[in-house]
C-alpha cells in the first residue's frame, strides 16, 4: 500500500469534513441530551451494518454508504460505489457462515453538531472458506477503529475509518499476515 497517497486521500477526506462544519453551531452549544440523541442514532446506524454483514445484505450494505462517500484503494485509485458493491460481494463469498459480530462504541468525541469521531471495538467470528472452496475455517477477528461520522440531509454515515489494532486467529490460532 503506498501510505503516501493513502494519507493523502485521509486528508482530502478529513479537510472536506472539517470545511462542511466550520459554520455549524460549536460543541459547547450541545447539551447532554443532544449528545445522547447523536450518540444513539450512531449506535442504531452501526447496528444496521453489523446486521447488513451478518446476513450479507447487500443493498442494506450500500444504503449505509453515504452518496458523497469517497473511497481510495490501496493504490491511491478512486473506487465507485459499483465497485465497492462487487467488492463487498467478493469479500462476502468466502464467508460461509457469520457466528457472531458485535461492534460497541467506546467513546464519541464530538466536534460539531453534525460532525464526530467514535472509537469503536468489534469482534467478528465467522466460518470461512479455505482455498479448496469447501472445508471451512473458524475465524475471529477483533480490531478498535477509529471513525469520522458527519451528519448530512439523509442521517449519520461514517465517513472514514482508520483501523487502530486488534487480533486475528484462525481455528483458535493467531495469525499475523505481515
Amino acid at each position: 500500500m503506498n501510505s503516501n497517497i493513502q494519507k493523502f486521500g485521509h486528508l482530502l477526506i478529513l479537510l472536506n469534513l472539517l470545511i462542511s462544519c466550520n459554520s455549524n453551531k460549536s460543541i459547547s452549544e450541545l447539551s447532554l441530551t443532544q449528545k445522547a440523541e447523536i450518540k444513539e442514532q450512531i449506535k442504531k446506524e452501526i447496528e444496521e451494518g453489523i446486521k447488513a454483514t451478518r446476513t450479507k445484505n447487500i443493498e442494506l450494505y450500500m444504503s449505509q454508504l453515504p452518496n458523497d462517500l469517497i473511497l481510495i484503494d490501496e493504490n491511491g485509485k478512486l473506487i465507485s460505489k459499483e465497485q465497492q458493491r462487487e467488492n463487498t460481494l467478493r469479500d462476502w463469498a468466502i464467508i460461509d457462515t457469520t457466528l457472531n459480530i458485535e461492534m460497541k462504541i467506546d467513546s464519541i468525541r464530538f466536534l460539531k453538531k453534525d460532525s464526530v469521531i467514535v472509537f469503536t471495538s468489534q469482534s467478528w467470528e465467522r466460518m470461512m472458506f479455505q482455498r479448496d472452496g469447501i472445508k471451512t475455517d473458524t475465524v475471529l477477528t477483533t480490531q478498535k477503529h477509529r471513525e469520522t461520522w458527519k451528519r448530512n440531509d439523509i442521517g449519520w454515515f461514517g465517513y472514514y475509518i482508520e483501523e487502530l489494532g486488534g487480533t486475528i486467529l484462525i481455528n483458535g490460532k493467531e495469525y499475523n499476515p505481515e
